[in-house]
């Protein structure tokens, strides 16, 4: 992808910055990842240098297996990945969905600035890895024509390229660390494909909802995610409805899941457990775990609903 982007708008035109107002509306509905367009600052590394830095690799897996005693380095791996991906996920997938909008992701044009954040679990609250991005391109790719007149957009593409667009720029961007976390910890680049996957899935999911696009936000992720020949490409993902019903068959609530095609592995920690909708389950166990955290949900059961 393209990575030159100091061009201004044509003589006499007023720029329209519809990138910066796109990122700001991203920033305040998912304020734990800002996310901005700017310079690299002392404190912000890009994630060329951070995939390139084994040091800084070693000691985010020894983070991930500091949560639970006798995790294996495959477990940190995936463990990692799922946490880089929920970054680079929140950084880029509302872009997409609310906005239509796809950044320079190339690794040296991506900035991270990390960060600990409070997180509460069976009681304890935990310290847990974030991370504030920054595009250091004003580039951008879009299928908006509203966008046309910001200084640093590239020709405008239809609805099928800037899905193309980006599921090339998200394996490219993720290609280095895949290869990082394969040779280092013996995890297969499958699995971590896989979760990469998982990933951009759940997070067109959650933005198609906050966006109220929600079958629109599903139709372009698996355009973006089963692409013949790509790495993202697994049949066991995929989107799946489940419908709570009371006695009389009366509809009480539905809810789009994600089918994971990849695997934590938190299971194979001590005390961990296979996640709702892990690979690993048959789909009927599934389903009747999933109806039943959907009555919870609703507040009532069944036998008690009108």
């Amino acid at each position: 992808m393209e990575t030159d982007t100091r061009h201004g708008p044509p003589r006499g035109r007023t720029p329209e910055y519809r990138f910066e107002a796109a990122l700001a509306k991203q920033s305040q509905m998912w304020p734990e990842v800002s996310t901005a367009f700017g310079g690299l600052e002392p404190d912000w590394v890009t994630a060329a240098a951070f995939f390139a830095n084994d040091a800084a690799i070693d000691e985010y897996l020894d983070y991930e297996g500091a949560f639970h005693t006798g995790v294996d380095r495959k477990t940190c791996a995936a463990a990692m990945m799922v946490d880089y991906c929920y970054i680079l996920s929140m950084a880029t997938v509302p872009l997409f969905v609310g906005f239509g909008i796809v950044p320079e992701l190339s690794p040296d044009r991506f900035a991270m600035r990390f960060y600990a954040a409070p997180m509460e679990h069976d009681g304890r609250t935990f310290d847990v890895r974030r991370a504030h991005t920054r595009f250091l391109s004003r580039t951008f790719w879009t299928d908006r024509v509203e966008c046309a007149a910001d200084p640093g957009m590239r020709p405008l593409v239809d609805r099928g390229g800037l899905c193309d667009l980006y599921r090339r720029a998200i394996e490219d961007h993720v290609r280095p660390l895949v290869e990082k976390l394969a040779d280092r910890t013996g995890l297969s680049r499958n699995a971590l494909w896989r979760l990469v996957g998982d990933a951009i899935a759940g997070r067109f999911l959650d933005a198609g909802r906050r966006f109220g696009c929600l079958e629109d936000a599903k139709a372009a992720a698996m355009t973006i995610l089963k692409w013949r020949g790509s790495p993202l490409n697994n049949r066991q993902l995929h989107f799946f409805d489940l419908t709570l019903r009371d006695n009389e068959d009366h509809e009480l609530m539905s809810w789009t899941f994600r089918a994971r095609g990849g695997c934590c592995r938190h299971y194979t920690v001590e005390g961990g457990e296979l996640c709702e909708t892990c690979v690993l389950k048959k789909p009927e166990e599934r389903n009747l775990e999933l109806l039943e955290l959907m009555r919870q949900r609703f507040g009532r059961s069944v036998g008690d609903a009108d």
